[in-house]
């Protein structure tokens, strides 16, 4: 007797269905590779920064990474508004050499850098101090920038790293040691013609020229610059002051003059309205005296 033959029905019938995937026991299927992969990419060109999709195989989970630019919570809202209906993703922004130095340079000037704490206590420092910085590593102008390729030059150089780049630890160390002054690209006083800040203004001139005792070390870690009257006195008092020094000093004599005018002006004020109190006797109602004098 023949074989009945099997309708395809009576095939398909005899061939177990493939499994079900199993959905997640707390929330949506997780994101495959190319889904990701688009977000990423859109997310990139809205921040005009690369941002790269990784998979944690222990954690099972998609990350977005990407290196200085928008901040975390920026990412993070973005994530919330575009993708609403998406599983939650991890984020993580990476910070370069480039954004760590720079900020050791303004922490340096702010007087918040120390060698103390070490090179890993001033990384987890400035860390969270740029946490909440969008581009971290752009200067805010030409000076700053100036600044900043000439350290990451010496902290390439002083470790022998050549190619290899910077060495942060060396960079943190050189100013924590020796402040910012000497990263200035212009030792020379600004003209008409330097509008970009990288030589000195008059001020500052006389400061890196002049400045001793607590007032160079603010200068070297700060760039605080001395009080107008003694940068001016210093210049006029130095016998061998040259003519890029005398015309930094005359240049800040008008604003010493007006200085000085105000102050004068306000002590004016005051003892005009003290002598309008006076009694016939010519005794004065309100003692101007320093207390210390009064007391005597």
């Amino acid at each position: 007797m023949a074989t009945p033959e099997r309708t395809p029905d009576a095939a398909a019938a005899d061939v177990a269905p493939p499994p079900e995937r199993p959905e997640p026991p707390d929330g949506p299927r997780p994101q495959r590779g190319p889904q990701v992969r688009r977000i990423a990419d859109r997310l990139s060109v809205q921040f005009r920064v690369p941002i790269e999709p990784q998979y944690d195989q222990a954690g099972h989970r998609w990350t977005l990474r990407w290196y200085d630019g928008p901040t975390v919570a920026a990412v993070r809202c973005a994530l919330e508004r575009l993708f609403p209906a998406e599983e939650r993703l991890a984020v993580r922004r990476d910070l370069t050499t480039r954004a760590l130095a720079l900020a050791a340079i303004r922490e340096t000037r702010a007087g918040a850098m120390h060698r103390s704490v070490g090179s890993w206590g001033q990384r987890y420092h400035l860390e969270q101090q740029l946490a909440d910085q969008e581009h971290p590593d752009r200067p805010a102008d030409p000076r700053e920038a100036a600044m900043l390729e000439r350290l990451l030059a010496a902290a390439s150089a002083a470790a022998g790293r050549g190619a290899n780049g910077p060495d942060l630890a060396r960079a943190f160390d050189l100013v924590a040691r020796d402040g910012v002054a000497w990263l200035l690209p212009e030792p020379s006083l600004a003209g008409p013609a330097d509008p970009d800040g990288l030589a000195l203004t008059p001020l500052e001139f006389l400061t890196s020229r002049y400045a001793t005792g607590v007032h160079r070390t603010a200068w070297e870690t700060a760039l605080a610059t001395l009080p107008l009257r003694a940068a001016v006195s210093a210049a006029h008092q130095d016998p061998e002051a040259d003519p890029d020094a005398a015309r930094a000093a005359l240049t800040l004599l008008p604003a010493l003059r007006a200085r000085a005018s105000a102050e004068l002006d306000a002590v004016e004020a005051r003892l005009a309205a003290v002598a309008a109190g006076a009694d016939p006797s010519g005794s004065v109602s309100t003692p101007i005296l320093p207390a210390h004098e009064r007391s005597r």
